[in-house]
Protein backbone atom coordinates (compact mmCIF):
# COMPACT_ATOMS: atom_id res chain seq x y z
CA UNK A 1 0.00 0.00 0.00
CA UNK A 2 2.78 2.42 0.91
CA UNK A 3 4.59 1.81 -2.40
CA UNK A 4 1.38 2.32 -4.36
CA UNK A 5 0.74 5.56 -2.51
CA UNK A 6 4.28 6.73 -3.21
CA UNK A 7 3.96 5.93 -6.91
CA UNK A 8 0.55 7.60 -7.13
CA UNK A 9 2.08 10.84 -5.85
CA UNK A 10 5.35 10.56 -7.79
CA UNK A 11 6.71 13.43 -9.83
CA UNK A 12 8.46 12.23 -12.99
CA UNK A 13 10.72 14.53 -14.99
CA UNK A 14 11.94 13.62 -18.47
CA UNK A 15 14.48 15.84 -20.20
CA UNK A 16 13.07 15.77 -23.72
CA UNK A 17 15.84 18.01 -25.04
CA UNK A 18 18.96 19.60 -23.54
CA UNK A 19 20.54 21.57 -26.40
CA UNK A 20 20.80 25.34 -26.19
CA UNK A 21 20.40 27.89 -28.99
CA UNK A 22 23.34 26.56 -31.01
CA UNK A 23 23.68 24.83 -34.38
CA UNK A 24 25.88 22.09 -32.99
CA UNK A 25 24.21 18.84 -31.97
CA UNK A 26 25.32 15.56 -30.46
CA UNK A 27 23.74 12.24 -29.56
CA UNK A 28 23.36 13.39 -25.96
CA UNK A 29 22.23 16.92 -26.76
CA UNK A 30 20.17 16.74 -29.92
CA UNK A 31 16.96 18.70 -29.40
CA UNK A 32 16.10 22.09 -27.97
CA UNK A 33 15.68 22.24 -24.23
CA UNK A 34 12.33 20.96 -22.99
CA UNK A 35 11.20 19.18 -19.84
CA UNK A 36 8.20 16.88 -19.43
CA UNK A 37 6.54 16.72 -16.02
CA UNK A 38 4.34 13.69 -15.37
CA UNK A 39 2.14 13.66 -12.30
CA UNK A 40 -0.92 11.42 -12.09
CA UNK A 41 -2.80 12.15 -15.34
CA UNK A 42 -0.94 15.37 -16.17
CA UNK A 43 1.78 15.65 -18.83
CA UNK A 44 3.11 19.20 -18.61
CA UNK A 45 5.75 20.33 -21.08
CA UNK A 46 8.08 23.10 -19.98
CA UNK A 47 9.24 25.01 -23.07
CA UNK A 48 8.73 23.93 -26.66
CA UNK A 49 11.41 25.05 -29.10
CA UNK A 50 11.58 24.78 -32.90
CA UNK A 51 12.87 21.20 -32.71
CA UNK A 52 9.43 20.18 -31.41
CA UNK A 53 7.52 21.35 -34.48
CA UNK A 54 5.41 18.41 -35.70
CA UNK A 55 6.52 16.30 -32.72
CA UNK A 56 3.98 17.38 -30.12
CA UNK A 57 1.85 14.36 -30.97
CA UNK A 58 4.70 12.19 -29.63
CA UNK A 59 4.95 14.14 -26.38
CA UNK A 60 1.14 14.39 -26.01
CA UNK A 61 1.20 17.22 -23.45
CA UNK A 62 -1.89 18.15 -21.45
CA UNK A 63 -0.41 21.64 -20.92
CA UNK A 64 2.60 23.64 -22.08
CA UNK A 65 4.35 26.20 -19.88
CA UNK A 66 6.81 28.69 -21.41
CA UNK A 67 9.72 30.52 -19.80
CA UNK A 68 10.03 33.10 -22.61
CA UNK A 69 9.45 33.71 -26.30
CA UNK A 70 12.83 32.88 -27.86
CA UNK A 71 12.42 30.38 -30.68
CA UNK A 72 14.46 27.68 -28.97
CA UNK A 73 11.89 27.77 -26.16
CA UNK A 74 8.64 28.60 -27.94
CA UNK A 75 9.16 28.07 -31.69
CA UNK A 76 7.51 24.66 -31.64
CA UNK A 77 4.17 26.44 -31.23
CA UNK A 78 4.33 28.50 -34.42
CA UNK A 79 1.53 26.37 -35.91
CA UNK A 80 -0.45 26.22 -32.68
CA UNK A 81 -0.74 23.86 -29.73
CA UNK A 82 -2.93 20.84 -28.90
CA UNK A 83 -3.43 21.96 -25.30
CA UNK A 84 -3.50 25.09 -23.09
CA UNK A 85 -0.35 27.23 -23.21
CA UNK A 86 0.67 29.06 -20.03
CA UNK A 87 2.99 32.06 -20.20
CA UNK A 88 3.38 35.56 -18.83
CA UNK A 89 1.46 38.40 -20.46
CA UNK A 90 4.70 39.66 -22.03
CA UNK A 91 5.42 36.30 -23.62
CA UNK A 92 1.82 35.83 -24.79
CA UNK A 93 1.94 39.26 -26.42
CA UNK A 94 5.14 38.37 -28.30
CA UNK A 95 3.47 35.19 -29.59
CA UNK A 96 0.13 36.86 -30.33
CA UNK A 97 0.25 36.15 -34.09
CA UNK A 98 0.57 32.41 -33.60
CA UNK A 99 -2.64 30.33 -33.77
CA UNK A 100 -2.65 29.24 -30.14
CA UNK A 101 -6.30 28.73 -29.26
CA UNK A 102 -6.12 28.27 -25.50
CA UNK A 103 -3.85 30.90 -23.90
CA UNK A 104 -3.58 31.13 -20.14
CA UNK A 105 -1.84 33.83 -18.16
CA UNK A 106 1.00 32.97 -15.79
CA UNK A 107 1.23 35.82 -13.24
CA UNK A 108 4.49 36.61 -11.49
CA UNK A 109 5.00 35.51 -7.88
CA UNK A 110 1.59 33.84 -7.61
CA UNK A 111 0.89 30.12 -7.37
CA UNK A 112 -0.85 28.53 -10.35
CA UNK A 113 -1.89 24.87 -10.19
CA UNK A 114 -1.84 22.83 -13.39
CA UNK A 115 -2.87 19.19 -13.22
CA UNK A 116 -2.09 19.00 -9.53
CA UNK A 117 1.37 20.55 -9.99
CA UNK A 118 2.03 23.99 -8.52
CA UNK A 119 4.00 26.66 -10.37
CA UNK A 120 5.25 30.06 -9.28
CA UNK A 121 6.92 32.32 -11.85
CA UNK A 122 9.93 34.47 -10.92
CA UNK A 123 11.30 37.29 -13.06
CA UNK A 124 14.87 36.71 -14.22
CA UNK A 125 17.27 38.71 -16.35
CA UNK A 126 18.12 37.08 -19.66
CA UNK A 127 16.79 39.11 -22.60
CA UNK A 128 15.46 42.60 -23.22
CA UNK A 129 13.30 41.64 -26.20
CA UNK A 130 11.97 38.39 -24.74
CA UNK A 131 11.66 38.81 -20.96
CA UNK A 132 12.10 35.49 -19.18
CA UNK A 133 10.94 33.82 -16.01
CA UNK A 134 12.06 30.84 -13.96
CA UNK A 135 9.59 28.51 -12.28
CA UNK A 136 9.45 27.08 -8.81
CA UNK A 137 7.55 23.81 -9.27
CA UNK A 138 6.31 21.49 -6.55
CA UNK A 139 3.99 18.72 -5.44
CA UNK A 140 3.91 16.60 -2.29
CA UNK A 141 6.75 14.53 -3.79
CA UNK A 142 9.25 17.39 -3.90
CA UNK A 143 10.23 20.63 -5.56
CA UNK A 144 12.54 22.01 -8.21
CA UNK A 145 13.42 25.37 -9.73
CA UNK A 146 13.50 25.44 -13.54
CA UNK A 147 15.75 28.11 -15.02
CA UNK A 148 17.20 27.05 -18.39
CA UNK A 149 18.11 30.58 -19.57
CA UNK A 150 19.46 33.09 -17.06
CA UNK A 151 21.90 35.95 -16.78
CA UNK A 152 20.82 37.03 -13.28
CA UNK A 153 18.37 35.69 -10.73
CA UNK A 154 17.26 38.55 -8.43
CA UNK A 155 17.21 37.61 -4.74
CA UNK A 156 18.52 34.17 -5.66
CA UNK A 157 18.81 32.85 -2.11
CA UNK A 158 15.19 33.73 -1.39
CA UNK A 159 13.90 32.33 -4.69
CA UNK A 160 15.73 29.02 -4.23
CA UNK A 161 15.23 28.57 -0.49
CA UNK A 162 13.78 25.16 0.35
CA UNK A 163 14.07 23.81 -3.21
CA UNK A 164 15.17 20.18 -3.59
CA UNK A 165 16.60 20.46 -7.12
CA UNK A 166 17.88 23.31 -9.27
CA UNK A 167 17.61 22.82 -13.04
CA UNK A 168 19.75 25.50 -14.64
CA UNK A 169 21.48 26.99 -17.66
CA UNK A 170 24.37 24.96 -19.09
CA UNK A 171 25.41 27.44 -21.78
CA UNK A 172 28.85 27.95 -20.26
CA UNK A 173 30.95 26.35 -17.53
CA UNK A 174 33.15 29.09 -16.06
CA UNK A 175 33.21 31.94 -18.59
CA UNK A 176 30.51 34.53 -18.08
CA UNK A 177 28.35 35.29 -21.12
CA UNK A 178 26.57 38.13 -19.33
CA UNK A 179 26.51 41.70 -20.59
CA UNK A 180 24.40 44.67 -19.57
CA UNK A 181 22.01 46.44 -21.95
CA UNK A 182 19.65 49.23 -20.85
CA UNK A 183 20.45 48.35 -17.25
CA UNK A 184 19.38 44.71 -17.68
CA UNK A 185 21.74 41.75 -17.55
CA UNK A 186 21.38 39.66 -20.70
CA UNK A 187 22.92 36.41 -21.83
CA UNK A 188 23.96 33.45 -19.73
CA UNK A 189 25.44 33.12 -16.26
CA UNK A 190 28.11 30.41 -16.03
CA UNK A 191 27.49 27.20 -14.12
CA UNK A 192 29.94 28.39 -11.45
CA UNK A 193 27.76 31.43 -10.68
CA UNK A 194 24.60 29.35 -10.54
CA UNK A 195 26.27 26.93 -8.12
CA UNK A 196 27.04 29.89 -5.88
CA UNK A 197 23.32 30.73 -5.83
CA UNK A 198 22.51 27.12 -4.95
CA UNK A 199 25.12 26.99 -2.20
CA UNK A 200 23.73 30.10 -0.52
CA UNK A 201 20.23 28.61 -0.63
CA UNK A 202 21.43 25.13 0.48
CA UNK A 203 20.08 23.41 -2.63
CA UNK A 204 21.55 19.87 -2.58
CA UNK A 205 21.25 18.87 -6.25
CA UNK A 206 21.88 20.97 -9.37
CA UNK A 207 21.20 19.68 -12.89
CA UNK A 208 22.23 21.62 -15.98
CA UNK A 209 20.37 21.58 -19.28
CA UNK A 210 20.30 24.02 -22.25
CA UNK A 211 23.88 22.99 -23.01
CA UNK A 212 26.19 25.28 -24.96
CA UNK A 213 28.80 24.47 -27.59
CA UNK A 214 31.63 23.85 -25.10
CA UNK A 215 29.63 21.07 -23.44
CA UNK A 216 28.06 19.65 -26.61
CA UNK A 217 31.36 19.27 -28.46
CA UNK A 218 33.39 17.99 -25.49
CA UNK A 219 34.01 14.45 -24.37
CA UNK A 220 30.91 13.59 -22.37
CA UNK A 221 32.70 11.88 -19.47
CA UNK A 222 35.33 14.58 -19.18
CA UNK A 223 32.89 17.50 -19.12
CA UNK A 224 30.56 15.66 -16.73
CA UNK A 225 33.51 15.19 -14.36
CA UNK A 226 34.28 18.92 -14.54
CA UNK A 227 30.71 19.78 -13.57
CA UNK A 228 30.76 17.29 -10.69
CA UNK A 229 34.03 18.82 -9.44
CA UNK A 230 32.59 22.33 -9.66
CA UNK A 231 29.66 21.13 -7.61
CA UNK A 232 31.87 19.57 -4.94
CA UNK A 233 33.64 22.90 -4.51
CA UNK A 234 30.28 24.28 -3.36
CA UNK A 235 29.09 21.19 -1.48
CA UNK A 236 26.50 20.39 -4.18
CA UNK A 237 25.80 17.30 -6.25
CA UNK A 238 26.05 18.85 -9.73
CA UNK A 239 25.40 16.99 -12.98
CA UNK A 240 24.81 17.55 -16.66
CA UNK A 241 21.65 16.05 -18.12
CA UNK A 242 21.17 14.63 -21.59
CA UNK A 243 18.19 14.15 -23.87
CA UNK A 244 15.86 11.44 -22.49
CA UNK A 245 17.33 11.42 -19.00
CA UNK A 246 14.61 10.82 -16.43
CA UNK A 247 14.31 11.75 -12.78
CA UNK A 248 11.66 10.43 -10.41
CA UNK A 249 10.81 12.11 -7.11
CA UNK A 250 9.06 10.03 -4.48
CA UNK A 251 8.00 10.92 -0.95
CA UNK A 252 7.70 8.17 1.64
CA UNK A 253 4.33 9.51 2.79
CA UNK A 254 1.98 11.92 1.05
CA UNK A 255 0.84 13.08 4.50
CA UNK A 256 4.21 14.37 5.68
CA UNK A 257 4.95 18.09 5.34
CA UNK A 258 7.05 19.39 2.45
CA UNK A 259 9.80 20.46 4.79
CA UNK A 260 10.64 16.79 5.36
CA UNK A 261 10.57 15.70 1.76
CA UNK A 262 14.35 15.88 1.28
CA UNK A 263 15.04 13.21 3.86
CA UNK A 264 12.15 11.09 2.58
CA UNK A 265 13.00 11.25 -1.11
CA UNK A 266 13.73 7.81 -2.53
CA UNK A 267 15.01 8.37 -6.05
CA UNK A 268 17.32 11.06 -7.36
CA UNK A 269 19.30 8.93 -9.84
CA UNK A 270 19.06 9.54 -13.56
CA UNK A 271 18.02 6.76 -15.90
CA UNK A 272 17.11 6.54 -19.57
CA UNK A 273 13.67 6.24 -21.08
CA UNK A 274 13.09 5.74 -24.80
CA UNK A 275 10.92 8.24 -26.67
CA UNK A 276 10.03 7.21 -30.20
Amino acid sequence: MLWRQMMANALELTFLGTRGEIEMRSRRHRRHTALLIEHKNARIMLDCGVDWLSRLNVVAPTAIVLTHAHLDHAGGLVHGAPCPVYATKQTQRLLSRWPINDRRNMPLARTVTIGGVRFKAYHVDHSVRAPAVGYRVWTKAGSFFYLPDVARLPSAARALRGVDIYIGDGATLRRSMVRVRHGISIGHAPITTQLEWCAKAHVPLALFTHCGSVIVRSNARAVAAIVRDLGREHGIDARLVSDRDRLRLLASSAQKPRTRLKENKIATALSFVCLA
